[in-house]
């Protein structure tokens, strides 16, 4: 098990290298001048401007130079610096990551729970009216997009309803608390806030609930076939041969066994939901790295775009390694090989 962490660890510089590659080259090969937000739209016309803001960041040098002199700041744990919010990309990142990760974390959470309670009840009550409304509910949370169910739900439940807060991470005149992780309702939390707590977890759990829905529904579909799957096993009808009622069963032997496809399922789908909140935070107005790479497409800021794609590269990785962890240790036999 060690010799296969190692082994992967191994490859992880090499694949972020090619990360970084194709995602600077891409980045660069679209139509466009960064120029406007370097200097302004006013300033494009005045030349010694132009060359200046050229040779400062490097744009008057030819692809394969600035690509050498890129990888050369990446090795020394540069990522450049913004064209846009001329700071360095590193710090942007370290200060919009946390509200993704605290969006996605909830997410996570929330679709693991309520995917395996349902897909549990799906599969103990087959063929009954409660069975049909879980599979509905998982085709349709897996089946709509996440931008209209985002504005669906402020519609409803913010602008008609006045239940639920709007957009952004708090309330309008809410100060954020002291930055200790950046997640908000922890470092609300450590403050002793118990009213800033409040107000970032209420805006927290509508985008993360409409966040959730597609990987809830395949949590639930899953889980109910796996279950299903497992009932018909040798092991079961041995388990009950010896006495054990239904829920024993379920709970003792099936559910662990079909829950093992399932880790390494939303193992992957972490990657996905922190890289794919761009939607969601476009609409939920979340300050988080999902609004920053839409912004830095936008203006074309190489460095930026680049920054993000080496993130997102680095998430979908630790989360597969975690994921073959976690599938060994619920699993004996992965262990044994």
């Amino acid at each position: 098990m060690l010799r296969f962490i190692l082994k992967r660890l191994a490859m992880v510089p090499f694949l972020l290298w090619g990360i970084a590659t194709i995602a600077f080259f891409l980045s660069h090969s679209i139509t466009g001048n960064p120029l406007a937000s370097i200097v302004g739209e006013r300033n494009l016309n005045n030349p010694d401007i132009v060359a200046a803001a050229n040779q400062k960041w490097g744009l008057d040098q030819n692809l394969p130079t600035q690509y050498l002199l890129y990888f050369q700041n990446l090795l020394q744990g540069d990522l450049g610096t913004s064209f846009r919010s001329k700071q360095p990309v590193l710090s942007d990142l370290a200060v919009r990551l946390p509200a993704t990760a605290e969006l996605a974390a909830v997410a996570v959470t929330i679709a693991v729970v309520v995917g395996v309670v349902l897909g549990v009840l799906a599969a103990r009550y087959r063929g009954s009216l409660l069975d049909g409304v879980n599979r509905i509910f998982a085709l349709t949370g897996s089946s709509l997009p996440v931008f209209w169910v985002g504005l669906l739900f402020l519609f409803v439940f913010y602008a008609t309803l006045g239940i639920a807060p709007g957009p952004g991470r708090l309330s309008a005149r809410v100060e954020p608390p002291g930055f200790i992780t950046g997640f908000y309702t922890i470092d609300a939390l450590l403050a002793g806030n118990g009213p800033l707590f409040y107000d970032a977890l209420i805006h927290l759990l509508m985008p993360a609930f409409v966040m959730s829905l597609p990987l809830m529904g395949a949590v639930i579909r899953m889980v109910r076939a796996q279950m299903l799957e497992e009932q018909s096993a040798d092991y079961v009808r041995t388990a009950r041969a010896k006495g054990m009622n239904q829920t024993q069963v379920l709970g003792h032997h099936v559910l662990k066994n079909a829950l093992t496809p399932v880790v390494t399922m939303v193992g992957i789908s972490v990657g996905m939901v922190i890289m794919g909140a761009v939607l969601v935070e476009t609409i939920f107005s979340w300050s988080g790295i999902g609004t920053y790479a839409v912004e830095s497409a936008r203006a074309l800021d190489y460095p930026a775009i680049t920054g993000v794609c080496l993130v997102g590269g680095s998430i979908f990785l630790i989360a597969n390694l975690l994921t073959d962890i976690a599938y060994a240790l619920i699993d004996p036999r992965v262990r044994m090989k």
